[in-house]
């Protein structure tokens, strides 16, 4: 073979080396470029899962921290809910501590008053007590002096009044021999006997003819009320008409006709009772004495 046939021989052959060397060289490229793509895929989905392992992680994250934002809050609030509760109950133990303390000052201050009351009243009762003594005391001691004066004047009086009775003047006029001396009251003008008594008591009005005031004083006025009837025998005939008049009219009273008919003290009494007189006489019966007490 030619050179020159050797040489385009060598020159194609060359060539196609050539060729095929750029076709090697274009493929190893394109595997490069493949693999560059596949190695940039791969880094993708590398940061992909990255990214998303990190998305998890901050989600994780971010819910731990909202988790411990929620138990911080719930904790803030069980502590501050405990706070309010030891607050309120510090409040309410001070109130009732300040409660029992009025209500301890209340009670000494009643205690104090009613002590003071108490205290007040016992010596008012005391100072009522020793007034109510001292009166006592004045009163029974003015009574005493008024009882001791009044026996005093009493006795005064009693000692004028017997003195003044052992002055009086017998009776005036006969005596009758059963009913005694016959009087007119100086105080209620009422008539009766005295049955022979030493004491002439009116059985109206009670006085003591032995009281009678002096001549020449105006007699006292009779009194409204009637005084208790002492009793006393009327002035009558016989024995038997004594008991009917005194069953009529009362004891120590005599008849109305008996009164109309009989004269005062110291005229001539009663005509029957001198004849009562001069037959007793005559029968030797004795007429007593003024003073002396009479057989009724």
């Amino acid at each position: 073979m030619s050179p020159k046939k050797k040489s385009t021989a060598a020159k194609k052959k060359a060539a196609a080396a050539k060729k095929k060397a750029a076709a090697i060289k274009k493929k190893a490229a394109a595997a490069k470029k493949k693999a560059a793509a596949v190695k940039k895929k791969a880094a993708a989905m590398v940061a992909k899962k990255k990214a998303a392992v990190a998305g998890v992680k901050a989600a994780a994250i971010a819910a731990r921290k909202k988790a411990a934002a929620l138990r911080k809050k719930q904790i803030d609030a069980k502590k501050k809910a405990a706070a309010t509760l030891k607050k309120k109950a510090a409040a309410a133990k001070k109130k009732a501590a300040l409660l029992r303390k009025k209500e301890i000052a209340a009670k000494q201050k009643a205690a104090d008053i009613a002590r003071k009351k108490a205290a007040a009243e016992k010596k008012a009762a005391a100072a009522a007590a020793a007034e109510a003594k001292r009166k006592a005391a004045a009163e029974k001691k003015a009574a005493a002096d008024e009882e001791r004066k009044q026996k005093a004047a009493e006795a005064a009086a009693e000692k004028k009044k017997a003195r003044a009775r052992a002055r009086a003047a017998a009776p005036i006029g006969p005596r009758h021999p059963k009913l005694g001396y016959k009087w007119t009251c100086f105080n209620c003008e009422a008539k009766f006997y005295d049955l022979g008594k030493p004491e002439p008591v009116c059985p109206k009005c009670e006085e003591d003819q032995r009281d009678r005031p002096p001549a020449g004083t105006p007699a006292p006025k009779a009194p409204t009320k009637r005084a208790s009837v002492r009793p006393m025998a009327p002035l009558l005939d016989d024995d038997d008409d004594v008991g009917t008049a005194s069953r009529e009219t009362g004891p120590g009273f005599e008849h109305a006709s008996d009164a109309a008919a009989t004269p005062p003290i110291g005229d001539a009494i009663f005509d029957q009772a001198d004849a009562e007189s001069e037959t007793d006489s005559d029968e030797g019966s004795e007429v007593d004495e003024p003073g002396k007490t009479a057989k009724s």
